[in-house]
């Protein structure tokens, strides 16, 4: 029986490209998004690669807790697990006001209470609540993908984006954590991002009007498909640049060339870390 992946923000620029790579690797894919027609128009693209039975979309607002776990749920039910989980879902400055790159949101407190909350919910308490949901079945497998899309570190640090920079950064700071707590489970949690700014929904037109100038979405594929295989088993607590992703090696020599550590750990000096709990 073919594996199972749920795939948030699936009818997104990046999603689109996660669920099409996942789908032509032969896993069965449930497809999470809160836009419905965009949904729709996705499935009714990805049935022209696979079995109608092989696709099951779901909308979803992530916003609600509750909703994001029941989703997992009907997945389970539906295809029998869970094996691959992509957390790709986000909301960006734009959301805000589309013309955030010319005229940067700042300072800080310009942004809402209800900003902040709505970017926290969706950027990093849906991805904890859909993993939280997964996991068992991926335990009961004893094999299982966490993938986390998050942003660069320089996103994090710019003048301008907050929240967004800041509640990807809790992403990341999750992903190393379950990635480290899940070593040697047959789990594995890594992060990719596209590496800069990406032709997608989440740059918009008023912000940058030469879309010449921007990633394009298809570069998240050969990561993703690196870490749907079982050639990635042990690869994990990794962030992969995508952008940077070579030709010509294996996707394994691949993914080690630019695969770092989730969350820059070298970035500034370890913390004074005593041996607490030990007599």
């Amino acid at each position: 029986m073919s594996k199972v992946a749920i795939v948030t923000g699936a009818a997104g620029g990046l999603g689109r490209v996660i669920a099409r790579t996942l789908v032509g690797e032969g896993f069965r894919v449930a497809l999470i998004d809160v836009a419905e027609d965009r949904l729709q128009a996705l499935v009714n693209d990805l049935w022209r690669q696979t079995r109608e039975d092989g696709l099951l979309p779901l909308a979803v607002d992530l916003t609600e807790i509750e909703a994001c776990a029941e989703a997992v749920g009907r997945v389970a039910e539906r295809f029998d697990g869970v094996d691959m989980l992509v957390n790709n879902a986000g909301i960006g400055m734009g959301s805000i006001r589309t013309d955030y790159h010319l005229d940067p949101i700042s300072p800080f407190d310009d942004v809402t209470i209800q900003d902040w909350q709505r970017f926290l919910a969706v950027n990093a308490t849906a991805p904890y609540v859909f993993a939280r949901a997964a996991m068992p079945h991926m335990r009961a497998a004893g094999w299982g993908r966490i993938v986390n899309v998050t942003t660069s570190l320089s996103s994090m640090l710019r003048k301008g984006f907050f929240p967004y920079g800041s509640s990807k950064a809790a992403l990341e700071s999750m992903s190393a954590i379950w990635a480290e707590e899940l070593e040697g489970s047959g789990i594995t949690v890594n992060v990719v991002t596209p590496g800069g700014p990406t032709d997608t929904g989440m740059v918009t037109q008023e912000s940058a009007p030469d879309r010449s100038v921007l990633l394009r979405p298809e570069v998240m594929a050969a990561p993703i498909r690196f870490l749907a295989s079982a050639e990635s088993d042990g690869f994990n607590g990794r962030r992969m640049i995508a952008a940077h992703w070579p030709e010509g090696p294996t996707p394994r020599e691949a993914a080690e060339a630019i695969g770092t550590p989730i969350g820059w750990p070298g970035v500034g000096a370890p913390a004074i870390w005593p041996e607490l709990g030990k007599k």
